[in-house]
């Protein structure tokens, strides 16, 4: 959906009639073909070639790897949306290009022929087996068509669309996988007796579901907290996308601003937390969790990839701090804070949210103040410095977010009155476990974040060897 929705917005529209009717029917799939294998992440150092041919197409000669669904039988053809450096272009990522590049090109008959773009590797992985991960060969035969997307050197700024898409996608898929293995474990510690209520020493007594001590409902609770607030996260990021479309001027600006602000959040959060929400669901299984006669094993497996796929959480890191705080001289930030504000005063009106509310505006003062002094620190000690543990930022950054939409979510319930009330219960109590629980943490990572003491920057490398 990404390639297409790219495609529809930057290809010119006689592509439009070629590609999207059997994309978008998912008969044919698209990717994003931009890692290279001595490139990585490093897009500037992109070395697949265009040459332009006399009919206007372009001839591509590279290899790229790591291509999600890179190939596959499921679907008649596969749509690469390919970066690659036109003879002549630019250094850096000032003179990167984009093309379309099929894995079968359309004759003039309107049939598929071979377009010379080979299946050289499968990556054999941790997880997610069911989608090929490929080393894809462009041009081995020097036979390998492809076509422009808009402008020469203009390839990058068109790939974040779909990347940006794509990252709350990622967001999403770890979400659903932690349901999952929530769901589990929910209704593993529903069936499995085990032990007897700590008060009680009768050994003679029935044994009781493990649901009913006090650390599984905790464990279960972290999954539940952590789930409903990071689809609370996508869904937000969604609405802010829809409310871009539909509106013009400075509104279109600041939904724009605020979905580019949250964007490397709802990637990275929802990544990085899945890591420890399928753990414990593992964690309630005990043992039996260790082992693949239950599935809560795969879930761990299969969410792993999350935290890499469509940019490290590092890369995020260095995104939010490095550019999206200071967009626009800190705009999107003031706009999303004055969101956040909102629900904060919302909150203040009801004795069941209002010290959570207090709260959550002292950690949004803190932040203001840190996000101050790490400026000063760029301005004094330069820009290693400043983005030495810009990771640590965006998990604090996140954390904040977490805690505004938790109470955005009890403001709902208490100011709906239809709602049903074991649903509003479950949302309060929810609220309640991330305020007392998650929220805390971040006083550690301010700690860290405000210190002097330059632990990674300037050391020997070889001290780490």
């Amino acid at each position: 959906m990404g390639a297409a929705h790219l495609i529809e917005v930057f290809a010119d529209k006689k592509y439009h009639d070629v590609y999207l009717p059997k994309m978008f029917a998912g008969e044919w799939q698209g990717t994003m073909a931009l890692t290279e294998p001595g490139a990585g992440s490093s897009l500037s150092d992109v070395v697949s070639t265009a040459e332009k041919q006399d009919d206007g197409t372009y001839k591509l000669v590279g290899q790229k790897i790591f291509i999600s669904c890179g190939d596959s039988d499921v679907v008649d053809n596969v749509v690469h949306l390919m970066l690659a450096r036109v003879k002549g272009a630019p250094a850096g990522t000032k003179g990167i290009s984009m093309f379309i590049v099929p894995r079968e090109r359309i004759t003039e008959d309107g049939t598929l022929e071979h377009n010379d773009v080979t299946s050289i590797g499968v990556y054999h992985k941790m997880g997610y087996k069911g989608a090929p991960i490929a080393h894809l060969s462009f041009g081995e035969n020097n036979d390998c068509q492809g076509w422009l997307v808009g402008e020469e050197n203009k390839g990058l700024s068109y790939m974040f669309q779909m990347m940006n898409e794509a990252r709350i996608s990622v967001g999403l898929h770890a979400t659903s996988i932690s349901s999952a293995a929530y769901y589990a474990s929910l209704k593993y510690a529903n069936e499995r007796l085990q032990g007897r209520n700590i008060a009680e020493k009768n050994p003679e007594l029935p044994q009781t579901p493990i649901i009913n001590h006090a650390d599984v409902k905790r464990m279960l609770l972290f999954q539940k907290t952590f789930i409903d607030g990071a689809l609370c996260l996508e869904l937000q990021c969604s609405y802010f996308a829809d409310m871009e479309r539909v509106t013009e001027g400075d509104e279109k600006e600041k939904y724009n601003l605020m979905l580019e602000l949250l964007t490397p959040v709802a990637k990275s959060y929802p990544a990085e937390m899945s890591n420890f929400s399928t753990s414990t669901a593992i964690q309630i299984f005990g043992g039996y969790g260790f082992t693949k006669d239950f599935i809560a094993e795969q879930y761990y497996r299969e969410t792993r990839i999350h935290t890499i796929h469509e940019g490290t959480t590092a890369i995020h890191g260095l995104d939010l701090l490095g550019r999206k705080v200071m967009m626009k001289n800190g705009k999107a930030v003031m706009l999303l804070m004055q969101e956040v504000m909102q629900d904060i005063a919302k909150a203040k009106q009801h004795e069941n949210t209002k010290a959570h509310a207090t709260t959550l505006e002292k950690k949004l003062g803190q932040l203001q103040e840190l996000s101050m002094h790490l400026m000063t620190v760029a301005q004094k000690e330069g820009v290693e410095v400043y983005l030495s543990d810009a990771t640590l930022y965006l998990e604090l950054f996140g954390t904040i977010v977490l805690g505004w939409l938790w109470l955005k979510m009890t403001n709902t319930c208490n100011e709906n009155e239809s709602i049903d009330k074991t649903f509003a219960e479950s949302k309060f109590l929810c609220c309640n476990y991330f305020f007392e629980y998650e929220l805390p943490k971040t006083e550690g990572l301010f700690t860290r974040l405000k210190s002097t003491n330059r632990v990674t920057v300037g050391i020997d490398s070889k001290l780490i060897d």
